[in-house]
Parts: C-alpha cells; structure tokens; sequence
C-alpha cells in the first residue's frame, strides 16, 4: 500500500483532475502515473523551468 499526500494545485491542474475524475479515474492514479512516468528528474526540470519561466516573466513586467 502506497502512501497518502495532502496537497495543493493551481487552479489549472484541478480543471485537468476534475475532468479527468468525472471520466472515471482515480485522482491517486492519475498522480501515480504523471510522476513514476516523469520519475525524479523529469518533475525536478519541469519545476526548474516554470521557475525560470516565472522570473522571466516578472523582470520583464519590471521593466515595462
């Protein structure tokens, strides 16, 4: 038996499990899945680019 995690998600990722739960499947599936497909790296580099991303973005909104 796996373990159980309480967590928080942008507005955007609960459009996605909602529709997604309404089709049936299991929001524990549906993270499962993402993650041991992405596995370590793949989360940590998503992350890192979203970060950059956000910061991008926030020093050009600085500028203007």
């Amino acid at each position: 038996m796996g373990n159980q995690y309480s967590i928080t998600v942008s507005d955007e990722t609960d459009r996605i499990l909602q529709d997604m739960k309404n089709e049936g499947y299991k929001m524990s599936q549906i993270v499962d899945a993402a993650v041991s497909t992405m596995g370590k790296d793949g989360c940590a580099r998503i992350i890192r680019d979203r970060r950059a991303l956000a910061a991008l973005k926030k020093a050009a909104d600085v500028k203007e």
